[in-house]
């Protein structure tokens, strides 16, 4: 059985980073299959017709459609920057998908719904909000059990 390797990515300077581990640590080999995974929120269903309130409710969720689109294309860029570095095309496929819960718990079930086996996260030192809240990082290495996880600093 091949490496299924999960790889979060939002879109930032960390991800950037966990991108290129992946390149360097596993481009050229053919027994590696890599799913690129980004939830982003919905923007709502809303009933935009008949007043200017709405009229200007209506250009707000345009707003969030195209930055949802945008970053459907971020994430395809994402893909060529992996079939650049040295993956075939048909190793590298992307999963973009509205947010069920939180960004860790919509991590954890695509990990254990794809029956991945590495998981590739980024950790963001510092904040203290999330000694509160705790961070993705804490969420997704606690839960998934059975996997490896590579963590990128």
């Amino acid at each position: 059985m091949g490496r299924k390797i999960l790889l979060p990515y939002n879109f930032t300077q960390n991800d950037e980073k966990a991108l290129g581990f992946v390149i360097s640590t596993f481009a050229g080999q053919q027994d590696v299959d890599i799913t690129l995974f980004n939830s982003y929120m919905l923007p709502p269903e809303i009933d935009l017709s008949g007043s200017p309130v709405m009229d200007k409710l209506s250009k707000n969720v345009t707003y969030l459609k195209i930055r949802v689109s945008d970053q459907e294309e971020a994430l395809k860029k994402a893909k060529e920057k992996l079939v650049e570095g040295g993956f075939s095309e048909n190793q590298v496929s992307c999963l973009f998908k509205p947010k069920e819960k939180d960004t860790a718990q919509d991590i954890t079930n695509a990990a254990l719904k794809g029956q991945f086996n590495i998981v590739v996260i980024n950790r963001k030192p510092g904040k203290i909000a999330r000694f509160f809240v705790g961070s993705v990082f804490d969420k997704v290495v606690t839960a998934l059990k059975d996997v490896t996880i590579c963590i990128v600093t």
